[in-house]
């Protein structure tokens, strides 16, 4: 899509910090970060949301969240999706946070 910023950074229109690439994957900070370590896992393809992806990009994500946390020696790791009117970019996109606590009740 010609006007979608994550499109615009998977083909390097717009720079960003990417932290890692796989042929159908682009990994990068984001820009707001919710952690230490808060990194955007965004396919290649154009999916406006999850209703349009299919069942090999899902696997394609959590190998590499997977992996992410292995390489960043993570205990513990979050991932977040926002679809529809949640998503601020409507670019399918998955949240990957580290180094984040769980609220406990006292």
């Amino acid at each position: 899509m010609k006007d979608c910023v994550f499109c615009k950074i998977v083909s390097r229109e717009i720079p960003a910090e990417i932290e890692k690439e796989t042929d159908t994957l682009c990994i990068f900070k984001d820009k707001f970060p919710k952690a230490s370590i808060h990194l955007l896992i965004v396919p290649k393809k154009h999916y406006t949301d999850i209703s349009e992806s299919d069942g090999e990009v899902w696997s394609q994500i959590r190998e590499t969240a997977v992996e992410l946390a292995r390489e960043k020696n993570l205990k513990g790791f979050r991932l977040v999706i926002n679809a529809g009117s949640a998503a601020a970019v409507k670019h399918m996109h998955v949240h990957f946070l580290g180094n984040v606590e769980v609220a406990r009740e006292v």
